[in-house]
């Protein structure tokens, strides 16, 4: 069966040598392509300018290079905060004005209202505790400043694969998917557009951009009586493969 061959992987991956080979293996972001950084930095530019902004990146993994156009657009100050380090010791000592930082999740080691923007680019899908982060964002904004977040909603198994199976994810209860896929880096959070709304509403934030894709494949197979699971959901969120949302402190 599938589901324990996926449940057998995600506690495979917590043996210290299987973590080890895959470490090794994964690539987050666009690992510094030219094409990624500059997609990603006119995502954000829709939406925003950096001159003299104070900005903090969420999560950018091994893509530092959007920081530094940043920096580069005349942003006051930029940091990354992410929960390994990606970033190798000579491209910090090369770049001295950008501050890094590495933490466990959850609260961030950061003062209040410090930043004018916060971003993240397909990063919230991956959180295990979304509310704490989201409540952070809003605490170290500054009273008027943007969080700026593209949220990949679709089923990271399945990616290149299977167009089908774009939302396979939501097929499952809440407890056997934290069972195929809580330790590893295929792991989703599976909150759709409704549900990330909310969470920023209810830590004070105001939705000021709420843009999602749809995959109008999959809304085809649910309309010929494919995909039945996705009745459980609102419409709004059955289809949605991805979310562009900007908020207000």
């Amino acid at each position: 069966m599938p589901v324990i061959t996926e449940i057998a992987k995600n506690y495979l991956i917590k043996l210290p040598f299987i973590k080890r080979m895959a470490k090794k293996k994964h690539v987050t972001g666009f690992n510094q392509a030219e094409e990624g950084i500059n997609k990603i930095f006119d995502t954000y530019s829709a939406f925003t300018n950096f001159n003299g902004k104070k900005v903090i990146e969420i999560g950018p993994g091994h893509t530092w290079g959007v920081a530094k156009k940043i920096k580069e657009a005349g942003s006051e100050a930029v940091s990354i905060i992410d929960i390994e380090k990606y970033v190798p010791d000579a491209v910090l000592q090369d770049n001295p004005w950008l501050d890094y930082i590495i933490y466990p999740g959850g609260e961030m080691p950061l003062p209040e209202e410090q930043f004018d923007l916060v971003l993240s680019f397909t990063v919230y899908e991956h959180l295990r505790q979304p509310e704490t982060t989201i409540r952070e964002t809003f605490r170290i904004l500054k009273k008027g400043g943007l969080a700026i977040h593209l949220i990949d909603l679709g089923d990271h198994m399945y990616y290149g694969i299977d167009p089908a199976k774009q939302f396979n994810c939501l097929r499952y209860g809440k407890k056997t998917w934290e069972l195929m896929s809580m330790n590893r880096s295929i792991y989703v959070n599976r909150i759709r557009v409704s549900g990330w709304r909310k969470l920023h509403q209810d830590a004070g934030f105001t939705i000021i951009e709420e843009k999602p894709h749809i995959d109008e494949y999959c809304q085809g197979l649910y309309a010929n009586g494919k995909l039945k699971y996705l009745s459980n959901f609102f419409p709004e969120d059955r289809f949605a493969s991805n979310l562009m949302l900007v908020a207000r402190k």
